[in-house]
């Protein structure tokens, strides 16, 4: 089995990368209780707050400060579950960017707000927004990179300074979607309130839906919506792949679509990027924010 299934693990307080850095995390583990610099952390915002003359600064309760810049009050607050897309600039209290949208052919990271997926001081700042608001988000070293920092880029303890633009992605990822339906002619196609289709194909009604907490195995044949195929059953000798449902050890779309299913049922899985390997992609064959389809056989339940 490849890589493509392997969970994208999410952890608080922990490196995050798009490209070399940035805002994806990945897994690192610390069992001892950090430092708390929470109180040094506050004193350097303050001072930079003074030295920059910003008088507007929000703190927050987390000790996250929030500056507003752009706000578009009538517009789409953000809520916590909701797909959001955010280009962003991130600096180091000392001017130096360490990155940034720009860098990236001025791709948006696209994440669901309240999932850690993210540092979580970015998180918290991007739920106080409105869709086409923007914000500087200076974020404490406990809610951004913590004792490890990050790469030779952001030191250990840092406190991080992003200028953030939240921007509506979701209705992209939607749209791709409604038009591989209308250009395919499938009409039976139902969306889940993430924004996952499932499109059924056998039914076995009489069964139950396969619950969370049970060993499920699938075939499967993944593609991108153009109809290139990423990976397949088929190419690791027709083997099912085997995994606890709802364990988070698939990507989101494919526990909830599983979940869906009743043994020996047959489907197809649309994915949007969020749920599936959002900005990161995977390798060289599921560009950034891809949407995904699935050809799924739940062949086994336990």
């Amino acid at each position: 089995m490849k890589s493509f299934f392997l969970p994208r693990v999410f952890r608080l307080l922990t490196l995050l990368f798009v490209a070399s850095t940035g805002l994806l995390t990945t897994a690192c583990f610390k069992t001892e209780t950090p430092p708390d610099y929470s109180a040094a952390d506050d004193a350097t915002i303050q001072k930079y707050l003074a030295d920059n003359k910003i008088t507007t600064a929000q703190k927050q309760g987390s000790g996250l400060y929030f500056v507003p810049v752009v706000t578009n009050a009538a517009a789409t607050k953000v809520k916590v579950g909701q797909r959001v897309s955010v280009l962003y600039t991130g600096k180091l209290l000392d001017g130096t960017t360490f990155d940034a949208s720009s860098l990236h052919n001025n791709t948006p990271i696209i994440f669901v707000v309240g999932a850690g997926q993210l540092i979580p001081g970015f998180e918290e700042g991007i739920s106080l927004m409105h869709v086409g608001d923007k914000a500087t988000l200076l974020i404490p070293s406990g809610l951004a990179y913590g004792t490890q920092g990050s790469g030779s880029s952001i030191p250990a303890n840092a406190v991080v300074r992003f200028d953030v633009e939240v921007v509506d992605y979701g209705p992209i990822d939607d749209a791709l979607i409604q038009k591989y339906l209308a250009d395919n002619k499938i009409t039976t196609a139902q969306k889940q309130a993430s924004g996952l289709y499932y499109v059924p194909i056998t039914t076995n009604a009489g069964l139950p839906l396969a619950a969370k907490g049970q060993t499920v195995s699938v075939l499967y044949t993944g593609k991108l919506l153009d109809g290139t195929t990423f990976d397949a059953s088929s190419l690791q000798n027709n083997k099912p792949y085997t995994f606890i449902l709802g364990n988070g050890q698939v990507i989101p779309g494919w526990d909830e679509g599983i979940a869906l299913m009743h043994k020996g049922d047959k489907g197809q899985l649309l994915i949007p990027s969020s749920l599936g390997y959002g900005p990161a992609g995977s390798g060289t064959a599921i560009p950034a924010n891809s949407v995904l389809r699935f050809d799924v056989e739940l062949v086994d339940v336990k």
